[in-house]
């Protein structure tokens, strides 16, 4: 049983469809969106079909490489949530590593969140000016996390 939800949009129609609950692999969420005349003349009419993907760390975590060095990126658009929402990311699939950061400051600021660590990476105004890109500072931090956990394991 599907539920469909018609509205006039923009001189055209927006539809949604839900299947009925079952698990997540089988039957995806999906909607249909129509794209109308802001991208194309109002003659043509496009649509998407997006589908919901399912989170693979679960399964990366426990079936497929349970001892493997995993990390993972949360970005979120409220600053305020970002470090909550990473330590929980680290204990529902208890991985390694969660590098976090918010929208606004993505390109110079970032924190690398373990279950016994919380470390801060920033560029200086300098860096930023002289064009130094955030991701050789990550890089260079999770190399050296990484070769610490050959050596323990």
């Amino acid at each position: 049983m599907h539920f469909r939800a018609s509205r006039r949009l923009c001189g055209a129609t927006r539809r949604l469809r839900l299947p009925a609950p079952s698990w997540p692999w089988s039957s995806p969420l999906w909607r249909t969106i129509c794209i109308c005349c802001r991208l194309r003349p109002r003659r043509s009419i496009r649509w998407i079909t997006m589908k919901m993907v399912p989170k693979m760390l679960s399964p990366l975590v426990k079936d497929w490489a349970p001892k493997a060095f995993i990390i993972s990126f949360k970005l979120e658009t409220d600053p305020s949530i970002v470090i909550d929402r990473a330590r929980n990311a680290l204990e529902v699939y208890r991985h390694q590593v969660v590098v976090a950061n918010s929208l606004e400051s993505r390109r110079s600021s970032v924190v690398i969140l373990t279950k016994d660590s919380e470390t801060k990476i920033m560029l200086s105004e300098e860096e930023v000016e002289k064009g130094i890109d955030i991701e050789e500072k990550i890089v260079g931090d999770l190399q050296s996390r990484h070769t610490a956990f050959i050596h323990d394991n």
